[in-house]
């Protein structure tokens, strides 16, 4: 295996399982304080402000400074909000470290990507992507299952995260030095937004919602529905698990057919299965549809960056990712007000029903606005 992809896979994993487990948690621990769904949410959307402000501007800081430079700050931002959730029960504190989390892993994301993406050409982009998601899935399905270390104290699963991330700013450290990257001498000149693709930027968007609201809706829906912690790991442990089986295959077609007819099928397919949850009795129908459904929605992402690097010159890809991350965050930042709003409005259908709407409005999109 090529050693800069080697790199890149075992750093997202690593990433991933502290992301896994972070933000449910501190979903789960703010719930059981009573706070308000609506603060709940705001307080996970910190995170996801500093993603969408960050990653319009990472594509240049990597060009200019570097892959290795900006991973490695990344590491040492997550591991030090990581360590700052300790303190989740104070605003104060949980504000600033929301942001510092969100900048960390902005770094780490973006800069792994970009990694892949440099290595990779029109024959195995799709599939390279395909393997970075999977193992990214993999780490935050480890993270997921996780999520019950919160009953033995609320600063375990904290300590377990920055210490897992931490370990991936080690191995990092020793590694990436030695691996082989593009790195222009002279940085490219600035690229365009209107220059990226618009169905790129929307399937960056739509996916950045779904994700950081059904990490958000799956302990909420849970805990309202009468479902404990360990019932939470596994529903988000199935909707993690889904992507790292079918995601994989889903993105390796993308080499294959055409990326656009494949966002058409998956929204009409996942148009089906995003109501199904309100109407599905019992824990192992539910662990059965979140596996569905995760399997499908990181598709989104990982079929629309491949769409959208095809379409961007080599000098462009750190700037494109930049780009698509920035959307990605865009629509994280509207995923956990989103979610528990409609959590709010009925803890069974509002959410499912919506995003729905999303997914066949997205097919229609794609099919007007690509020929």
């Amino acid at each position: 295996m090529n050693k800069t992809l080697l790199v890149a896979l075992i750093g997202i994993g690593i990433g991933g399982v502290g992301f896994g487990l972070v933000t449910p948690v501190t979903v789960i621990l703010l719930e059981q304080n009573n706070t308000p769904a609506l603060l709940n949410g705001f307080i996970q959307t910190l995170g996801y402000i500093s993603v969408a402000v960050f990653s319009y501007f990472t594509g240049r800081i990597i060009d200019r400074y570097t892959v290795k430079k900006v991973i490695t700050a990344g590491y040492l931002f997550w591991v030090t909000a990581a360590l700052g959730h300790l303190f989740w029960y104070n605003n104060y504190i949980l504000i600033p470290v929301k942001i510092i989390y969100g900048l960390g892993a902005t770094f780490i994301f973006v800069g792994t990507e970009v990694l892949i993406n440099r290595i990779s050409d029109e024959s195995n982009r799709g599939k390279n992507i395909g393997i970075y998601a999977v193992i990214l899935s993999t780490g935050i399905a480890i993270g997921s299952f996780l999520i019950w270390t919160v009953t033995i104290a609320d600063y375990v699963p904290f300590l377990i995260a920055a210490a897992i991330v931490f370990s991936g700013f080690v191995f990092q450290s020793f590694f990436i030095g030695d691996v082989k990257t593009i790195e222009h001498v002279i940085p490219p000149a600035k690229m365009k937004i209107k220059d990226m693709p618009v169905v790129s930027l929307v399937t960056a968007m739509v996916y950045g919602m779904f994700e950081s609201s059904i990490i958000v809706v799956i302990p909420l829906f849970s805990l309202r529905n009468n479902y404990n912690e360990a019932d939470i790991s596994y529903f988000s442990g199935a909707f993690v698990v889904g992507g790292i089986i079918l995601l994989y295959y889903l993105s390796k077609l993308s080499d294959r057919f055409s990326k656009y007819k494949l966002l058409m099928i998956i929204s009409l397919i996942l148009a089906v299965l995003m109501p199904l949850p309100s109407f599905l009795p019992g824990f192992y129908l539910l662990v059965i549809m979140f596996f569905l459904i995760g399997g499908f929605v990181p598709s989104y992402y990982t079929i629309g960056l491949n769409f959208t690097l095809e379409k961007v010159t080599s000098q462009q890809i750190a700037q494109a990712n930049g780009y698509f991350g920035s959307f990605y965050g865009i629509g994280t930042l509207m995923g956990p007000f989103l979610g528990s709003f409609l959590i709010d409005i009925d803890k069974n259908y509002g959410y499912w029903l919506f995003s729905s709407v999303v997914c066949f409005l997205l097919f229609f999109f794609v099919k007007k606005n690509v020929k």
